[in-house]
């Protein structure tokens, strides 16, 4: 058995699977074995896996019969490993040689730390940094997406206290790319995975916060591909509510569920009785904050039922 499992939970990602898989095998830490769950994609994805199943011993390829929701098929992965440090990697992104390297040093170096992710930025379809525009305050895609600046500088993160942790995740993290970081393995089984309902990857990162600091390496070494096709960019409610968990569901309720996800995540911790008080406060504020912002988009769509995709920022595509 590997010290590291990898899994990719993809489907019809035949544009950039090949891409992403060489990164992970390109990686100076070898001791790993990469699993990928096609989610009974319709494209090429399931010849790009057997391909490179067949050249690398360390790569097992899973097709599953019908598709389980994006929640679903990262889910499943864990259940299919059994190494000490687990890391979900998407079919778009790319990791640089030394990614594992220095995550696992991190991990072992800490046994308290629960989750080790590098600093990261955000390239365009062909492996190039976005560009920053000072007038938007934020990087821009070809499509004239605005996206934050990385990294994001949350070091509340790595703080001792929980509460500390807790309010980094629900107040400051916006793109989560912490969710493709390096995962002590015996920390991610006392949360819930990620349930089938938009923002589920905030809420796990959320668990994992309540039960130990997170490593933020300062080096680049996690890119990830911005880009018309992927989950992020699409700004239709049912469309990420389907994503998530196979199927339509109105944004409210996918909104209730998440609500009430931060809040179920409080139960199972050894969390005082302030401590707990403290982390719902944090999530009321975000909730604020978050009724300001749908507010705002609210009536830019009532003014405008059709804006053009550059107008948007990524905070009004981002429900997490």
């Amino acid at each position: 058995m590997a010290k590291v499992a990898i899994g990719i939970p993809v489907y019809n990602g035949a544009n950039y699977l090949a891409a992403a898989i060489e990164s992970i095998l390109q990686q100076s830490y070898s001791d790993f074995d990469l699993v990928i769950s096609d989610n009974a994609s319709t494209d090429a994805t399931e010849e790009i896996c057997r391909d490179y199943a067949r050249r690398d011993g360390r790569i097992r390829y899973v097709r599953q019969s019908r598709n389980l929701g994006a929640a679903g098929n990262h889910n499943v992965l864990v259940g299919m490993t059994d190494s000490q440090y687990f890391k979900w990697a998407a079919h778009d992104d790319l990791i640089a040689p030394g990614f594992l390297a220095a995550c696992v040093g991190a991990l072992d170096a800490n046994p308290s730390v629960v989750v080790a992710s590098p600093a990261s930025n955000l390239i365009d379809e062909d492996g190039m940094p976005l560009p920053f525009s000072p007038e938007r305050g934020g990087v821009i895609d070809r499509a004239g997406v605005c996206w934050p600046v990385l990294p994001e500088g949350n070091d509340g993160l790595g703080a001792a206290d929980p509460v500390v942790r807790f309010t980094a995740v629900m107040l400051k993290m916006v793109m989560c790319v912490e969710i493709f970081g390096v995962m002590r393995r015996s920390a991610l089984l006392h949360t819930r995975l990620q349930g089938p309902f938009s923002g589920a990857d905030k809420v796990l990162l959320a668990e994992m916060s309540l039960l130990g600091p997170f490593w933020l390496g300062s080096q680049v070494l996690f890119s990830r591909r911005c880009h018309s096709q992927q989950f992020s960019a699409s700004s239709s409610g049912s469309y990420r509510a389907q994503w998530f968990s196979g199927r339509r569901d109105l944004i409210v309720v996918q909104q209730i569920k998440l609500a009430l996800a931060y809040v179920q995540a409080l139960g199972p911790t050894d969390l005082t009785l302030r401590q707990r008080y403290d982390c719902l406060q944090a999530i009321v504020r975000r909730a604020i904050s978050r009724g300001h912002h749908w507010q705002r988009l609210t009536g830019a769509l009532v003014g405008n039922p059709q804006p053009p995709r550059s107008s948007r920022p990524v905070a009004e595509l981002e429900q997490a």
